[in-house]
Parts: structure tokens; sequence; C-alpha cells
């Protein structure tokens, strides 16, 4: 069952690996299902891919989302794949939704940590897209608790909110309000992409 999927993330880190990306983002899935199987479909899907990926110099990151929507739980998953192939991608949206304080996501994710993804919206029931420092995310805690040394990347998903505004009006403020958090200390030298 797993042979399809596997075949289209090993195509997916060759495209990486091509381009230089350091990247691979994969989605848990698991939803619907039990914890221990949840966690058990998503360990034996990575452990199969992540030597794959690290003899390619990629890294496939678990998405915080779906079945694993906190750190805790991501790092769960990537404790037991153990290996330098497989990483955690923090989505600030989804671990604040599961209660998660930014804080927590980071100790968690501590020693898989490949980037973190953030973006803003009006409440846990409104998730319409908002500019960056709009919203009730806790971008500043997040930024405060990200890598000195790493990436922050904003998704803005209006693909999925046709409501929401058009994303290149945002994009200059978007990345003052990342600069200036980052230049607060919280997150001194990140990059903001």
């Amino acid at each position: 069952a797993d042979g399809p999927a596997l075949a289209e993330l090993h195509a997916l880190v060759r495209l990486a690996a091509d381009l230089e990306a350091p990247y691979v983002r994969v989605f848990p899935g698991g939803t619907g299902l039990p914890e221990p199987a949840a966690d058990a479909h998503a360990v034996r899907r990575l452990a199969a891919a992540a030597p794959f990926a690290e003899r390619h110099g990629v890294r496939i990151l678990l998405e915080t989302h779906d079945s694993h929507r906190t750190g805790a739980a991501a790092a769960r998953v990537l404790d037991r794949v153990g290996q330098g192939g497989a990483g955690a991608l923090w989505d600030v949206l989804h671990t604040w939704l599961a209660g998660e304080s930014p804080a927590e996501s980071r100790r968690a994710l501590e020693r898989h940590l490949g980037y973190v993804q953030v973006k803003d919206v009006a409440s846990a029931h409104r998730l319409t897209p908002l500019g960056l420092g709009a919203g009730a995310l806790p971008l500043a805690e997040a930024v405060a608790a990200a890598p000195r040394d790493g990436w922050l990347c904003w998704e803005y998903e209006k693909r999925w909110y046709p409501g929401a505004a058009d994303l290149p009006g945002q994009l200059a403020a978007g990345r003052e309000y990342l600069e200036r958090l980052v230049a607060r200390g919280g997150a001194a030298g990140a990059q903001a992409e």
C-alpha cells in the first residue's frame, strides 16, 4: 500500500536534490486513525524513505499538520524514525490550533527542526489568511522561539481561501513585519524568506 506513495516521495527527493533544495515537505496523513495507528503509518513511510533522502542530501520534513498537529506528536514519530533524512517543519498555525505554545513546540521539535512556517488568521474558527501581525497567532513568540540560524517561511494560502487579499499587496508589509520580529532579538540572525 505504501509503494505508490514512496515512489512519489523518491521522485520528489530526486527533484529536490537536482534543484539543490534541502527539504521536501510531507504531511502525516492519518486523520481519523487512532493515535497508535497514525504514528505507525507515519513512522513506516518516513523510515522507508529517510535513508534514500539522506543519500541524496535532502531531508524529508514532516509538517505539524493533520493527525500530528503538535510538535510533541511530530517528535514522537521522528524519534521512532531516528534518521537524519527525516525532520520536522513547524507550522505555527497547527500547533497553536492544537493548544501548544510556541515554546512547547520548539522544545518538542528541537532535535528535528528543519524550518518554521508562519502565517496569520483571525481566530481558530476563521482561518482565512491575513497579513502577518493582523491576526491572532502568537507570531512574536514563535519567532522568538525559532532557531537563530534557521529559516522562517511565510505560507499564504489564498488558493484555499479565495476571499483573502491578494498576496502581492501583502509581501512588503509581511517581510517588514518578520524583519522587525527578528530584529527584536528573539530570532536574531534568522532569515526571512
